[in-house]
């Protein structure tokens, strides 16, 4: 990895400078704030500025003081740097991913002027961080380095974020009371002040109110691009990703119930690949005897290509993984086979309580093809999902299922776009309703 000091006059410019420097790639390590401005580490792993360098036309590629292309001139970091970086980004990153990206463009606008405010002429300085000497590998110095890859590939997320953010128009300071009145609905829905901006780009200004509202849920309930039928009803073999406390595992006995009622149990098999969290296996197996249905427990040391042959009878496979890091670097590895990922259609689960910062940094830990699919769970414990619902419609993510309760197997239903966006607006309060209409 290349680690680079700068000195900006704010962290709007530190942005800008950090991209254009290192490339959209790079992520920020530490920061801490000076007299004049700001004073940011930042790091690109080498393949990343490689293919960025490449990228650019000769006459925009950055000077060759500022970073060397030559391999042979970069160290990787030693053990003790990666432990401090690895303590420093652990904790701003919970301060860091505990806010969505309007949240953090709101409080740097609402800096004192001052901070704000760069001194005439002021270069940006950029330096160089002096290289660390070789050293061979242990145990647990791979352990720190996949733990600091993972912050890495968290913190890239939030800075592509928060980079985009920049680029995007800002609202007129004369923009109507009404246009006011639809934004503070948005965010008591749960979107992102970035997200919003966009939703309103067809805003009407000589329409009313409720026209303009209604054709703006009109949109959403359209953008989300729900089944025309059961979409499991041909079968094939689904893996179930998400997040920890998603609710896989309950989703996975829901629709094991739904396929035995249709199919009849020798049709429907399911296979857990959730050994990490204690009695995650046990929960299925119960499931799977009530059902008679087929169920493979498997371990570490099971090969999923292998079971798959086994099942290759069955009509239905339905496969439960794990949330933690260690299942996913796993199944990234199971799943780098690339026969076995074409027969596998992957579905996200993501609870309805998720933040779209919180889902990207899920998402940048998966290796592979795009998701087939994506589960909305837990519905019915978020009465504004519009955060969750928010990659959704940016990815255009096929929208296949919703659960809205814990009861096996009654509470799941084919997602219906409208159906969901009445669902959304109902948990508009009347009190934060009252609050966006007041003039």
């Amino acid at each position: 990895m290349k680690v680079k000091r700068f000195t900006v006059a704010n962290m709007q410019v530190g942005l800008k400078t950090i991209s254009e420097t290192l490339g959209p790639e790079a992520v920020i390590l530490s920061n801490r704030r000076l007299s004049d401005g700001l004073e940011i580490v930042a790091g690109v792993e080498e393949a990343d500025y490689a293919r960025y360098v490449d990228s650019l036309p000769p006459q925009e590629a950055p000077a060759s003081d500022i970073i060397k292309a030559d391999p042979e001139s970069t160290q990787p970091l030693d053990q003790e740097t990666m432990q401090q970086l690895f303590s420093v980004m652990s904790d701003k990153n919970k301060r860091a991913f505990g806010q969505t990206p309007s949240q953090t463009a709101a409080e740097s606008r609402s800096k004192p002027a001052q901070n704000q405010s760069p001194a005439p002429a002021k270069a940006t300085r950029v330096e160089s961080l002096p290289d660390r000497h070789d050293e061979k590998p242990n145990d647990s110095d791979r352990r720190s380095f996949e733990l600091l890859r993972q912050e890495i590939d968290g913190l890239k997320v939030l800075l592509k974020e928060q980079t985009e953010q920049l680029k995007e128009p800002t609202p007129s300071v004369n923009m109507s009371v009404q246009y006011e009145r639809l934004e503070a609905r948005l965010q008591a829905l749960g979107f992102s002040g970035a997200f919003i901006r966009k939703l309103l780009t067809h805003y009407d200004r000589e329409e009313s109110l409720d026209t303009n509202w209604r054709q703006l849920m009109g949109r959403i309930a359209t953008a989300l691009p729900a089944p025309l039928y059961e979409p499991m009803s041909q079968g094939g073999v689904f893996a179930l990703t998400g997040p920890t406390g998603a609710g896989k595992t309950t989703t996975i006995a829901k629709l094991a119930a739904h396929a035995v009622k249709k199919q009849g149990a020798e049709s429907v098999a399911v296979v857990s690949m959730d050994w990490f969290q204690v009695g995650g296996q046990e929960i299925l197996k119960s499931v799977t005897d009530i059902l008679g249905v087929d169920f493979y427990p498997l371990t570490e040391q099971d090969s999923l290509q292998k079971t798959l042959q086994r099942l290759s009878s069955k009509s239905l496979v339905l496969i439960d993984t794990s949330g933690s890091a260690d299942a996913l670097k796993h199944w990234n590895q199971q799943t780098s086979n690339g026969a076995l990922a074409n027969r596998i259609q992957s579905l996200l689960v993501l609870p309805a309580t998720m933040t779209p910062s919180a889902v990207s940094q899920f998402i940048s830990q998966l290796r592979g093809p795009r998701f087939h699919g994506v589960v909305l769970s837990k519905v019915d414990e978020s009465a504004s999902f519009g955060g969750a619902l928010e990659p959704v419609l940016r990815n255009r993510w096929p929208l296949w299922y919703i659960t809205t309760g814990q009861n096996i197997p009654q509470d799941i239903e084919v997602a219906d776009g409208r159906q969901l966006t009445r669902r959304l607006v109902k948990g508009l309060t009347q009190e934060s309703t009252r609050l966006a209409d007041v003039g």
